[in-house]
C-alpha cells in the first residue's frame, strides 16, 4: 500500500528509538522461541501523534496515518505481504458505530491475502460469527429464532463447503425447488432430502454446539457467556439468537457493540489455534509468525472515543481467549489517549515487548507513546521484517514429502521387518515400560531459580488478591460470597521435602480454581464467589485436630464459612481432623489423603481413589504385567512380593496391608519406622518383621530377591526414606548391581517427578499416580487445565505433573457445584453448610481436572471408578504404562489395559 503522503516533514518514526522499536517488532512478530506465539501476550502500542500547536488536530491526524503507513512498510516488500497483517482506516472505525463489526475487516484481510507460499488460512469460528452478524443486522433476525439463524449460517456455509453443497444439491436444492411429476416430488421430500439435506444440516449445527459450548478446550462461546460446558438444552444458535436480537434504530449501536465482542472473541480463538506451533504440517510449520494489526485512530477523546472503545475490546478478548498470537500498533491524535495511562517512550515500549511473557494482570493495557511533534527531514526507511520463505507452497510440499516418504518406505520395510520375523527381537521386548535406560516422553521438569519458600508465598498473594475481589463483589455488587478453609500442611523445612511435600502444588490447584470459579460466578448472578482462608496444621499435619477444633469454632460464628479443602496425607491427627469437623456438620473435601480410615463419617468426600481401589489395581499390574527384570534384561510378572511399610502411619500400614491381601502368595511384611519408639510390636507371625534401620531392610529385601529372582517390593512407606534404601541397598549388601523391581504409591510419585532421588541403572521403578502427565491427557478439562497451570506458573514448572493442583482444583469444583447448587435450590435466599452438604449428598457428576467426578446418590466418599495411573521411570521421566477409570464421562472411559489391551480394569462395584 503506497503511502499517503499526509506529513510534508519527513518520515515520523526517525532516530535510534524509532530503530529499537522497529527491531523490538521484528521480534516480536517474528519471535525467536516458536512457543512465544502461543505462550507470551504482548501489550498493544498505542502511538500518539503531536500537531505543530495544540489546536493543530489536521497534522496531527496526519502525522498519525504516516506513522501507520511507515509501520506498513516494514511488513511489505515489492507490493506483497512479508507477515500477515490487516489494517484499519480512521474511517472504518467512526464507522463501526451503528454498522458492521470492525473485526470482520480484519479476519478478511487476514483470511483473503495471507503472504506467499504460506497457504490458506482458516478462520471456522470467525466465518461463523460473521454468518451470526449478517443475520443479526439483516431483516429477518428474530431473538426466538434460533432454528432461523442455523438455516441462514448453514446456507452461508454451503457457499465455503463444495461437498456439503453437493449433497443439498442431491437432496433437491432448496424445498419446493423439485420439478417433475408429483410422485417424484414426493419422493425426493420422503427420500433424499432427509438423508442429503436435513441430516447433514443437523450433524453440522451438533458440531457447533460440541465445540463453542462443550468442550472445555475449544469452547471459547461458553467461557464468555460463563455458561459452563457440557450438553445443554439450549444449542448455540438459540442462545446466540437471543444474544443478538433484532435491534431496531434505536437499539442498533449496542447491537453492534455486542457483536463486535462475539467476532473478535472467535477471530482471536481462531488466530490462537492457527498459530500454534508444529514440525509435520507444512502449513504450520510456515507460521512462524504473528499476527500484525495495524490501526489508524479517529480523532476523539476518553474512553468513548471508537478507536480506545476497540483496543479495550481487544484487551478484554485477548486475556479470555489467551490469544497471544497478535501484535497491535495503533497511532492517532495524542488527545485520543486513556487519561490515565502511562506515557513512556518508544525504548521503554521496545523494552516493555522484550519482557513479555505469560498471562500477567494488566498485559493487555496498551503502552501510550508520544511520538515528536516534529521530525528533521529526510531520514531513512525502517528495517522490514524477514522472515523465513519458503520456495514451494504447503501443498506442494505434503504432496512431494507423502512421495518421499512412500518410496523411503518401500525401500526400508525390509529391513524394518526383518528384526520381527528374523531376529530375536531384542533382550527388553517383553518388558512393559521399555528398558530402565530408554528415553520418555515425560522429561524431568525444572526447579527454576526461585526458592520453593518464595513460590509458595506467590500463590498465598494470588489467593488474597482474589479474596479481595471477592469481598468487592460483596460490598459493591452485593453478590453471594461464601468462604471455603482450606486445611494444609506447613512447607518444611529442608529443601527436598518441601519438593515432594505437595504443599505448593495443591496451594496453587486451590488458587487456580478460586480465580476459574469467580471469573464464572462474575458473568452468572446465580453462582457464588468464594474467598479462601488458610489455615496451616503444621508439618505432616501435627496440628491438624488442634486446628480443625478452631475451624469449628470460627464456623459457630460464621455461618459463611461453608466447607473445608485440604488435607493432603492419612494420618491419625488428618483422621480425627475429620471426625471433629464432621462432628459440627462441616463438608470437608480431602485432596489425596487416599486412606478408607479416612472415611469416618458422612460430611467427608476424597477426591483420589482409595487404598483399596488402588491396591486392587496395582497388585494385579504386578502379577500379570512383566515388570521383574533380571540379569540377561527379560522381564516377568511378579510371583513374590515384599512389601515395606511403616506400622505408625495410617497411609503407609493401610496400603501396604491391602495390597499384600490382594496380592496373593503370602507376601513377607517388612515394618520399618523412622519412629522407632512409636513403632508397635509387631503382629502377623512369620510374614511380618520389625526391622531397626533401613540398612536392615535393604539386607533383608536382598535376601528375599536372592531366594526368589521374581520378587516386586511394594514400597508403602514414605519417600523420604526411599533414597536412603537405594544407597544402601546398592552400596552396602551384597545385591549391589543386582536388578531391583520397585511399585510404589503416588508418595513415590512426588518424589520421582520432582526428581528428588538418583536414578540407578540396576533400578526398575513403578509408580501410581493420580493424573497422567502432560501430553497424555484424555480429557478436554485436563488439558485445559494442564495449559492453565503452564500459563500462570510456567511450562517446565516443577510439578507440572504432580496430581496435587489437579486434586486440589477438582476439590474446589466440587464445593462450588454444591453451592451453586444450593443457590439455585433456595432461589438465592441462602447458602449455608446444611445445603451445600445436601447437595453432596444428592450426588455431583461433572468433568474434572483429575477425570470425571461422580458422586453417587448414596452419599458415596469417592467418585466411582475414579481414575489411577502407573508410571514407569526411565532416564530422569515416567510415562504411563497403565490407566483404569473415568477420565472424562463419555469419551474418556478406560476399562482395559496392558500392550495389548489384553486385561480389564478393576471397575468400582457400586
Amino acid at each position: 500500500m503506497p503511502t499517503t503522503g499526509h506529513a510534508q516533514d519527513g518520515p515520523v518514526l526517525t532516530g535510534d528509538e524509532a530503530e529499537e522499536f522497529a527491531a523490538a517488532l521484528r521480534r516480536a512478530v517474528v519471535p525467536r522461541d516458536r512457543q512465544a506465539k502461543a505462550r507470551d501476550l504482548l501489550p498493544p502500542v498505542l502511538l500518539l501523534a503531536h500537531g505543530e500547536t495544540e489546536e493543530d488536530a489536521d497534522g496531527a491526524r496526519a502525522r498519525a496515518a504516516r506513522a501507520v503507513d511507515e509501520l506498513e512498510g516494514c511488513l511489505r516488500a515489492q507490493g506483497a505481504k512479508l507477515v500477515p497483517y490487516a489494517r484499519v482506516s480512521a474511517a472504518r472505525l467512526r464507522a463501526a458505530r451503528g454498522g458492521w463489526p470492525v473485526s470482520t475487516d480484519i479476519g478478511t484481510q487476514l483470511a483473503e491475502d495471507p503472504p506467499r507460499r504460506t497457504g490458506r488460512l482458516r478462520l471456522r469460528d470467525f466465518a461463523l460469527a460473521q454468518d451470526v452478524v449478517a443475520w443479526a443486522l439483516g431483516p429477518d433476525a428474530d431473538p426466538q429464532g434460533g432454528e432461523a439463524l442455523r438455516d441462514h449460517a448453514y446456507a452461508r456455509h454451503l457457499r465455503r463447503a463444495p461437498l456439503a453443497r453437493t449433497l443439498w444439491r442431491l437432496g433437491g436444492g432448496d424445498p419446493g425447488a423439485a420439478a417433475g411429476p408429483s410422485w417424484f416430488t414426493f419422493a425426493v421430500s420422503v427420500l433424499l432430502r432427509p438423508l442429503f439435506q436435513t441430516f447433514p444440516r443437523w450433524w453440522w449445527a451438533r458440531r457447533r454446539d460440541r465445540r463453542l459450548l462443550w468442550s472445555a478446550r475449544s469452547g471459547w462461546y461458553a467461557d464468555w457467556r460463563g455458561i459452563g460446558h457440557g450438553r445443554r438444552a439450549v444449542g448455540f444458535f438459540e442462545h446466540a439468537a437471543r444474544l443478538v436480537a433484532p435491534a431496531g434504530p434505536e437499539g442498533r449501536q449496542e447491537a453492534v457493540a455486542v457483536l463486535e465482542r462475539l467476532v473478535l472473541r472467535a477471530l482471536l480463538h481462531d488466530l490462537k489455534s492457527a498459530a500454534r506451533p508444529g514440525r509435520l504440517s507444512p502449513w504450520r510449520r510456515r507460521r512462524l509468525t504473528r499476527y500484525v494489526l495495524l490501526l489508524e485512530l479517529p480523532d476523539g477523546a476518553g474512553e468513548e472515543a471508537p478507536g480506545a472503545e476497540f483496543l479495550a475490546e481487544y484487551a478484554a478478548a485477548a486475556r479470555e481467549t489467551g490469544c497471544a498470537a497478535v501484535v497491535v500498533v495503533a497511532a492517532g491524535p495524542a488527545r485520543t489517549a486513556p487519561a490515565d495511562g502511562e506515557r513512556i517512550g518508544l525504548a521503554r515500549a521496545a523494552a516493555r515487548w522484550d519482557r513479555a511473557a505469560g498471562l500477567p494482570t494488566g498485559a493487555t493495557a496498551p503502552l501510550l507513546v508520544d511520538l515528536p511533534a516534529r521530525s528533521g527531514a529526510g531520514g531513512s526507511a525502517l528495517a522490514p521484517v524477514a522472515p523465513r520463505t519458503f520456495r514451494m507452497g504447503p501443498a506442494t510440499e505434503l504432496v512431494l514429502g507423502f512421495t518421499a516418504l512412500v518410496a523411503g518406505l518401500g525401500v526400508l520395510a525390509p529391513l524394518l521387518l526383518w528384526p520381527a520375523v528374523g531376529g530375536d527381537g531384542g533382550a527388553d521386548a517383553g518388558c512393559i515400560g521399555g528398558p530402565a535406560t530408554a528415553p520418555v516422553a515425560s522429561a524431568p521438569l525444572e526447579a527454576g531459580s526461585v526458592s520453593p519458600k518464595e513460590q509458595y508465598q506467590r500463590v498465598v498473594d494470588m489467593i488474597e488478591a482474589q479474596n479481595r475481589q471477592a469481598e468487592e463483589a460483596a460490598s459493591q455488587l452485593h453478590r453471594q460470597v461464601r468462604t471455603v478453609v482450606h486445611l494444609g500442611s506447613t512447607i518444611p523445612a529442608t529443601l527436598d521435602r518441601e519438593r515432594f511435600d505437595g504443599a505448593i502444588p495443591e496451594l496453587r490447584g486451590i488458587a487456580l480454581a478460586q480465580q476459574d470459579l469467580n471469573r464464572e460466578a462474575g458473568n452468572d448472578d446465580q453462582k457464588v464467589w468464594l474467598r479462601v482462608e488458610r489455615v496451616e496444621a503444621g508439618e505432616r499435619f501435627a496440628r491438624a485436630p488442634a486446628e480443625a477444633r478452631e475451624i469449628v469454632r470460627k464456623a459457630a460464628t460464621n455461618p459463611k464459612i461453608i466447607g473445608v479443602v485440604g488435607i493432603t496425607q492419612s494420618r491419625t491427627e488428618t483422621m480425627e481432623a475429620v471426625r471433629i469437623l464432621g462432628g459440627a456438620g462441616i463438608p470437608t473435601i480431602g485432596t489425596t489423603a487416599t486412606a478408607d480410615q479416612m472415611q469416618v463419617n458422612r460430611y467427608y468426600r476424597s477426591m483420589a481413589p482409595s487404598n483399596s481401589r488402588e491396591a486392587r489395581i496395582v497388585s494385579e499390574f504386578a502379577r500379570k504385567a512383566r515388570i521383574v527384570e533380571d540379569s540377561s534384561g527379560s522381564c516377568a510378572p511378579a510371583e513374590a512380593a515384599v512389601v515395606i511399610e511403616d506400622p505408625t502411619d495410617l497411609y503407609s500400614r493401610t496400603i501396604g496391608e491391602d495390597f499384600a491381601a490382594r496380592f496373593g502368595g503370602r507376601p513377607h511384611i517388612l515394618q520399618y519406622s523412622p519412629n522407632a519408639s512409636d513403632s508397635p510390636p509387631g503382629s502377623g507371625g512369620d510374614r511380618v518383621t520389625q526391622e531397626e534401620s533401613i540398612h536392615a531392610v535393604a539386607e533383608a529385601v536382598c535376601e528375599r530377591i536372592t531366594a526368589e529372582p521374581r520378587t516386586v517390593v511394594y514400597w508403602a512407606s514414605r519417600s523420604r526414606e526411599f533414597a536412603a534404601f537405594l544407597s544402601s541397598f546398592g552400596d552396602d549388601t551384597p545385591c549391589e548391581g543386582r536388578k531391583l523391581t520397585v511399585l510404589g504409591g503416588n508418595e513415590l510419585t512426588n518424589a520421582a517427578l520432582t526428581g528428588t532421588f538418583r536414578d540407578p541403572a540396576w533400578l526398575r521403578l513403578y509408580h501410581s499416580a493420580h493424573v497422567l502427565p502432560v501430553g497424555y491427557q484424555r480429557s478436554d478439562t485436563a488439558r485445559q487445565f494442564s495449559d492453565a497451570y503452564a500459563r500462570t506458573f510456567g511450562r517446565k514448572d516443577l510439578w507440572r505433573n504432580d496430581g496435587h493442583a489437579a486434586l486440589a482444583y477438582d476439590g474446589m469444583q466440587l464445593v462450588a457445584a454444591a453451592a451453586n447448587e444450593a443457590y439455585a435450590g433456595t432461589d438465592g435466599r441462602e447458602v449455608n453448610r446444611s445445603n451445600v452438604q445436601s447437595s453432596l449428598y444428592r450426588g455431583i457428576r461433572k468433568e474434572g481436572a483429575s477425570g470425571y467426578l461422580d458422586f453417587d446418590r448414596s452419599g458415596g466418599a469417592v467418585s466411582t471408578d475414579k481414575p489411577l495411573v502407573v508410571l514407569h521411570r526411565a532416564r530422569g521421566g515416567s510415562e504411563p504404562v497403565l490407566s483404569c477409570g473415568a477420565f472424562a464421562q463419555n469419551t474418556g472411559q478406560v476399562t482395559r489395559w496392558g500392550p495389548d489391551q489384553e486385561f480389564a480394569c478393576p471397575r468400582d462395584g457400586r
